[in-house]
């Protein structure tokens, strides 16, 4: 399906507020749209689906979209440092041990035999070994005897990458240092605040709720980036608050509030109904501790 199929008119339940755009990555809680247009800092926005209307989350829903969804971006080329080219689909980031072991004269990688994993982790393989252990591994005959003199023991490597989707269906980690700089600029934002999540957060769920954010965001930029968009774009997320409805408040307002220093996040853009820009950032702020005010600004027609 090509990228003007995925473009629309989104609509929120009230139908006071629509959101012109192109979808470009999906999951369970979720859209992100590509405005059609944007302001620097919220190119991308990131909307509820249970806040749209239900026009829209049955088109979302739709058995044609999800599968349509599915396969997008499946077939995408990712150019790694060493030159060698990888096909396949973003879909998270990730943190993984690899860990290769030889056994009855055979090598086997988290426990598949090596012959058996496809042809471009076979070859990227003998590059990951080389990077932690300092080496380089000319042939690859060099690498088999690093296999060889490991005898049976087992060594573990830790990855930091991200995973992606092969056309088989399987996945594998993909550690940053073999993407080439213009790749890693599009992938390798908000890794940081990803990884704080998945190692040090006590509140499990929460933790998880912002490991399916982030993997939305970076799923979002390489659809971005997919359709030849040349920079990374910033994500936006969201919030709706009709609640303030007053006899005499007529006014939509949008506040975008940025993360506090305490703040792992993206920007908010929030939309209330106010008399006026001050009251609509005083109700954006109490509602979101912890960020700090941005522009505001009345939505004009109830566009975007």
């Amino acid at each position: 399906m090509s990228s003007g199929a995925w473009a629309r008119e989104f609509k929120d339940k009230t139908g006071n507020l629509t959101v012109a755009g192109t979808l470009v990555a999906v999951d369970d809680r979720e859209i992100v749209v590509k405005l059609d247009t944007p302001t620097k800092g919220r190119e991308l926005l990131a909307i509820p689906i249970d806040q749209l209307s239900e026009e829209d989350q049955k088109w979302i829903r739709s058995e044609e979209n999800v599968n349509a969804l599915a396969n997008a971006g499946e077939r995408h080329a990712w150019t790694l440092s060493n030159g060698m080219v990888v096909v396949g689909k973003v879909v998270d980031f990730a943190r993984r041990e690899i860990t290769l072991q030889r056994r009855r004269g055979k090598l086997y990688v988290n426990d598949r035999l090596f012959e058996n994993l496809p042809e471009i982790y076979r070859k990227m393989l003998p590059q990951i070994v080389a990077h932690f252990e300092k080496t380089k591994f000319a042939t690859d005959s060099a690498f088999n005897d690093w296999v060889l003199a490991q005898r049976a023991n087992s060594r573990t490597f830790t990855c930091d990458g991200v995973l992606l989707e092969f056309s088989n269906g399987d996945e594998y980690g993909i550690p940053f240092f073999f993407f080439s700089d213009a790749d890693l600029r599009i992938l390798k934002p908000h890794w940081e605040q990803w990884l704080s999540t998945y190692e040090e957060s006590a509140d499990k769920e929460r933790a998880l709720e912002e490991q399916r954010q982030y993997a939305l965001y970076l799923r979002s930029q390489a659809a971005a980036y997919q359709e030849n968009q040349a920079e990374s774009l910033e994500i936006a997320r969201l919030q709706l608050n009709m609640t303030a409805v007053a006899a005499g408040v007529v006014d939509m307002w949008e506040v975008v509030l940025y993360p506090g220093p305490e703040v792992f996040g993206f920007p908010i853009s929030v939309v209330v109904y106010a008399r006026n820009s001050d009251q609509a950032s005083q109700e954006a702020m109490f509602n979101n501790p912890g960020y700090v005010v941005g522009p505001a600004r009345r939505l004009s027609g109830r566009r975007w």
